[in-house]
């Protein structure tokens, strides 16, 4: 009897379980490709934020060293003409007292000031109160016409203006004294609508500690006499919150 057919079955089992083998290796190996690539691209994604965070603190820590070198190139500049000020000349003092001005920002040309009024020197104190006088001056005058430019017929004049008292004076006693006066009975009529809205913007923007009692008090007064004369929806909305800071700045 012959034997091929059962050679013949043993033979495709064979093939069959290596063909079922074959399939399973490349599955796997697929799959551990795949898993593989996943690995390697998250790595890749993960060092390319870590070297964009490393070169975003080189460049922090480049800006700061060179803002620190020319703060102290400036220091020494103005450290060079300080003498000046005690010059008898008073047309010497006061252009070496405008250059320090010039030379320094307003925080820190008032701490040299109010350093320097402190001198034993006569004249160096009389030029230091005179700045600090002049400076009291200049910021009056910048204030003045920031707050009238929030109604200026340029709209990016108001925008800036806006945005410049918002920055560098939400902790300001004077601005908002200033602004309140323009929503006076007596003056909010010369207000556009943007004027009016840019105010009350600035107000609900301030630091409800530099509000005085008197400001709170006209506030008070200001809110409703606004909010009677049929406001839209927008002026309602600032009016709500320069109303949450005036609340916050009574419990002060």
């Amino acid at each position: 009897m012959s034997s091929d057919p059962p050679t013949k079955s043993f033979l495709d089992h064979i093939t069959t379980l290596i063909a079922v083998l074959g399939s399973l290796i490349t599955i796997s190996l697929t799959v551990w490709n795949s898993h593989t690539k996943e690995k390697i691209d998250q790595r890749e994604t993960e060092l390319k934020a870590q070297t964009a965070s490393l070169d975003a603190e080189v460049r922090r820590r480049t800006t700061s060293v060179d803002e620190s070198k020319e703060r102290v190139e400036r220091y020494k500049w103005v450290y060079s003409i300080v003498p000046e000020l005690s010059a008898p000349d008073a047309s010497k003092r006061n252009a070496a007292l405008a250059m320090v001005r010039l030379a320094l920002t307003k925080e820190e040309a008032e701490g040299l000031l109010a350093g320097l009024q402190q001198s034993p020197n006569a004249q160096v104190r009389q030029a230091a109160e005179q700045g600090a006088v002049a400076i009291a001056a200049i910021e009056n005058a910048e204030l003045n016409k920031l707050v009238l430019q929030m109604n200026a017929p340029n709209a990016d004049d108001r925008r800036r203006s806006t945005g410049r008292l918002e920055r560098d004076f939400g902790d300001s006693s004077a601005a908002i004294s200033l602004v309140l006066t323009q929503l006076s009975a007596a003056q909010m009529d010369k207000l556009s609508p943007s004027g009016l809205i840019n105010s009350l913007y600035y107000l609900s923007r301030t630091e409800p500690g530099a509000w005085t009692a008197d400001e709170v008090t006209v506030a008070t007064e200001t809110i409703p006499r606004i909010r009677a004369k049929n406001a839209g929806p927008q002026t309602q909305a600032e009016l709500a919150r320069v109303e949450a800071v005036v609340k916050t700045a009574t419990r002060k």
